[in-house]
């Protein structure tokens, strides 16, 4: 290695692996989590590989460092990169293909700007979070999770969209309830406390309750379909669940952290909880979409039955 680059180079652990040199711009260097700041430690079993104390410049040029953040924002600006392709793709040939009405445009286009704004959101936290300044970093905290919140919007509404596709009523009653749903979180996001790790099991439960909602406008709308016999049920229904097992799953990862909680240290960069957390989230999100340009073309080429419209 050229004797210019040895001076920049910094050695790292990736769990078991030997000593791996990392290239770091002039001005950052990684550190263990006993240097971090308070408002940094979420996780001790992430031990090392922690940025801490840069200016705002420094923070963007660490996005091509390895850290113990690198997975995460990587993977969420690849989600947002996918988002905004398959957006492309709908408007320009699923949609056409379908014969998709106006509302279908809006709806896709809806979802998808809210998978993206969730993607953002998320990588601007995880990028700006080593700020020198614990404002700022709180203040990017902040905007992941109203990005969570706009996420949970963008599963809802082409979910309760074309599940009531053949009841205007219930579909307006559901969609103006989880809007307001989503409103109410954002104004709990202004109380003082709610950033604080105090506060972090109530963030969980809130959280949890919003998407958890969803079971509601599910049982109301299997029964309002004819039950577990019609044909969309059994069509859509196992789309529902795999999404669901796939959020549960993402949100065990992520309170439980696990796997580095059995393997302290050895996991620093590659493997941790929050990755795995973020990665799901990206599945999650490209299913539900998978499954709402399912649901799209059975709407398309099947009448709504009778009973619907007096239901």
């Amino acid at each position: 290695m050229p004797q210019k680059l040895l001076k920049s180079a910094h050695y790292i652990e990736l769990g078991s692996y030997q000593y791996w040199p990392v290239l770091v711009p002039r001005g950052i260097r990684l550190y263990t989590y006993e240097q971090i700041p308070q408002f940094l430690r979420e996780n001790p079993y992430i031990t090392d590989g922690y940025r801490a104390y840069l200016p705002a410049r420094m923070c963007i040029k660490s996005l091509f460092i390895l850290s113990n953040e690198t997975v995460n924002i990587w993977s969420h600006l690849l989600g947002f990169l996918l988002f905004f392709s398959l957006g492309v793709y709908d408007m320009s040939s699923v949609l056409p293909a379908a014969g998709a009405s106006r509302e279908d445009y809006v709806i896709y286009s809806i979802g998808l700007f809210c998978f993206q704004v969730c993607m953002l959101c998320s990588v601007g936290y995880h990028l700006f979070c080593c700020h020198r300044s614990e404002k700022t970093s709180r203040r990017w905290m902040a905007l992941d999770y109203t990005g969570i919140s706009v996420g949970i919007l963008g599963c809802y509404v082409p979910g309760v969209f074309y599940a009531f596709y053949c009841n205007n009523y219930w579909r307006q009653v559901y969609l103006i309830t989880v809007l307001a749903m989503i409103l109410a979180v954002f104004f709990a996001q202004i109380h003082p406390h709610y950033l604080t790790q105090q506060w972090h099991r109530l963030r969980s439960i809130i959280f949890c309750s919003v998407a958890g909602y969803g079971v509601i406008p599910t049982i109301h709308w299997v029964w309002l379909s004819g039950g577990f016999g019609a044909d969309i049920i059994q069509a859509f229904v196992p789309r529902v669940l795999v999404m669901y097992l796939i959020a549960a799953a993402a949100f065990l990862f992520y309170v439980s952290k696990v796997p580095e909680r059995y393997f302290p240290g050895q996991l620093n960069y590659l493997g941790a909880s929050h990755q795995l957390w973020h990665i799901l989230v990206v599945l999650m999100f490209y299913w539900w979409h998978q499954s709402a340009v399912y649901i799209t073309h059975y709407r398309h080429s099947q009448p709504c039955p009778d009973y619907s419209l007096h239901a």
